[in-house]
């Protein structure tokens, strides 16, 4: 048995630290910008997107407490390490992204008894085009950033922004067609944006539940990707004298890896020699993926 928590490391930590700060600062700005617009503009839509950018301050916080617990060393009492603790802060942001859903489906639905009797103003429009293009900007920067240092945490907080670019874009075309109605005389168009921002909602509720969904499976000990999965066994049958891989299984502990090997060798081998083998399998595991932070290797004959 192999083990090496030290891949969580301090540089990790500190590069998702700075990006969750940086979403803060962004999320605090567009909520009180579209909030100020919305209210003024006289958007229900806007409002509601206002709202959710307010909620995104909280899905910042809990992936930061996820990125902090996640990074600390094992110890007695997690013998694994706390990677999991992303894992638990993903499905955090999954059920606070739902709740704002939710939350907004009701406000949105009230809207919709409202007798209207105006559009919303047109800086709602030039506010929400703002919004979408600093969403999709925060969306690429986190996805890629989350890719790059393996943090679940972090790829849900980036799905967090790709639902406000869809969001945004239903209040674009919700805004867009209150005011159309304005301009062709028909009044009923003034729903739409009350209409957006039902469909805001649906699309928060969504991706919500997927991100609940996906955090679940590596609380359950899913197994990982089959890509995963070939890789290490691939890895595997390139060490001298493994004769066969029997059995792996592969766990996800946030952005570590805790994989169980069963190998057969010669039978012929010494304990000795079997021994070598498996340590020799548990160094190249380990020097090529990284991310894999306790490996355990059962030795048998081979089958064949």
């Amino acid at each position: 048995m192999k083990e090496n928590i030290s891949s969580v490391s301090f540089q990790r930590y500190r590069r998702g630290k700075r990006a969750i700060f940086l979403n803060i600062v962004i999320n605090l700005s567009l909520a009180l910008f579209k909030g100020f617009i919305g209210y003024f503009s006289r958007s229900q839509a806007m409002l509601a997107d206002a709202f959710n950018s307010g909620g995104d301050l909280l899905v910042n916080f809990v992936v930061l407490t996820g990125l902090k617990t996640a990074h600390r060393p094992a110890d007695e009492e997690h013998p694994y390490g706390h990677g999991k603790a992303e894992t638990l802060a993903q499905n955090g942001v999954g059920l606070l992204i739902m709740a704002t859903g939710l939350f907004l489906a009701i406000s949105s639905l009230k809207s919709l008894g409202t007798i209207l009797t105006e559009p919303p103003g047109s800086f709602a429009l030039v506010a929400a085009i703002i919004s979408l293009v600093i969403k999709e900007i925060l969306f690429r920067y986190m996805w890629i950033l989350g890719k790059k240092v393996n943090s679940r945490a972090l790829l849900a907080n980036a799905w967090d922004h790709r639902s406000d670019v869809f969001s945004s874009l239903a209040v674009l075309t919700g805004i867009g067609g209150a005011r159309l109605g304005s301009y062709l005389g028909y009044p009923f168009l003034y729903y739409l944006d009350s209409l957006a921002g039902v469909l805001v909602s649906m699309l928060i509720i969504y991706t919500g539940m997927s991100i609940m969904k996906d955090a679940g499976n590596e609380l359950m000990d899913g197994m990982c990707s089959p890509e995963t999965m070939k890789e290490i066994t691939s890895i595997a049958r390139g060490v001298p004298r493994v004769k066969e891989i029997q059995q792996v299984r592969v766990r996800g502990s946030g952005p570590c890896l805790l994989v169980d090997l069963e190998i057969g060798v010669d039978g012929f081998l010494s304990v000795e020699e079997g021994h070598d083998v498996a340590h020799a399998l548990e160094e190249k595991l380990l020097y090529e993926k990284e991310e894999i932070i306790y490996i355990n290797v059962h030795i048998g004959p081979c089958r064949g």
